[in-house]
């Protein structure tokens, strides 16, 4: 058994009742001929249960239609929020690439300057070996071999912190008794240039830096050190 269509479950009550109404007419009209029967009231009832189920079923099928509207357009709706979020999603991506890609890249440098790494007390050797090369002198010798005598220490030239810390009174001398005095920071007078004994040379020693020649006891003499402030005392 075919079901029909809503259509003809519409149509067909319809023509029936259209085809009684019309034999109900020509039973009344004049007679010119002899008339048909008229149709009987039944059927005229028959048509209208038929006609009343078929119109109920029509208005649930626009309710269900009017429905099935709605979910198509919270489906679209919902179709166009979800090619936003990937959308979204493949920016994230490509930038979580690109963040991954350079997170590569430094943890490749990291392990290439540890690989490279060089120690601190060598490094700050070999910086004291320098002053006027742009290089290792030719003629330094290689610290690494057995039987070579420790590096020279490392005087840096400039204060630290422990010395900031103190500060230039620290390397004063230290306050006497009550009631004692003595001048602090005396700076000293400049010879005349007329002097008798010699203003150029008096000159040439007033200038001579008087830590030239500085060097610590039990070390040897190390001509590169780069020591520019060896007035200042460095041991802890």
């Amino acid at each position: 058994m075919t079901s029909k269509s809503m259509t003809d479950e519409l149509l067909d009550p319809l023509n029936r009742l259209q085809n009684l109404t019309q034999k109900l007419f020509q039973s009344l009209s004049p007679p010119s001929t002899k008339p048909p029967p008229p149709p009987p009231i039944e059927s005229f009832l028959d048509c209208e249960v038929v006609l009343s189920e078929a119109l109920h079923v029509a208005r649930q099928h626009q309710i269900k239609q009017r429905r099935i509207e709605e979910l198509k357009a919270e489906v679209l709706d919902q179709e166009s929020k979800l090619r936003e979020i990937w959308q979204e999603l493949e920016t994230g991506r490509r930038e979580l690439g690109k963040i991954l890609a350079e997170a590569d890249q430094r943890l490749e440098t990291i392990e290439k300057a540890k690989a490279a790494a060089i120690p601190y007390p060598e490094l700050l050797a070999y910086a004291s070996t320098l002053s006027a090369f742009t290089s290792a002198p030719p003629n330094m010798p290689d610290l690494s071999l057995p039987g070579q005598p420790p590096p020279p220490l490392f005087f840096p030239p400039f204060p630290n912190e422990e010395k900031m810390r103190k500060g230039h009174l620290n390397t004063l001398d230290p306050l006497g008794k009550p009631g004692e005095t003595h001048p602090v920071g005396q700076a000293p007078s400049a010879p005349s240039p007329t002097d008798g004994r010699g203003g150029r040379d008096i000159l040439q020693q007033y200038h001579m830096n008087e830590y030239a020649g500085h060097e610590l006891p039990g070390q040897p003499f190390n001509g590169l050190d780069l020591d520019l402030n060896p007035d200042l005392d460095l041991d802890l």
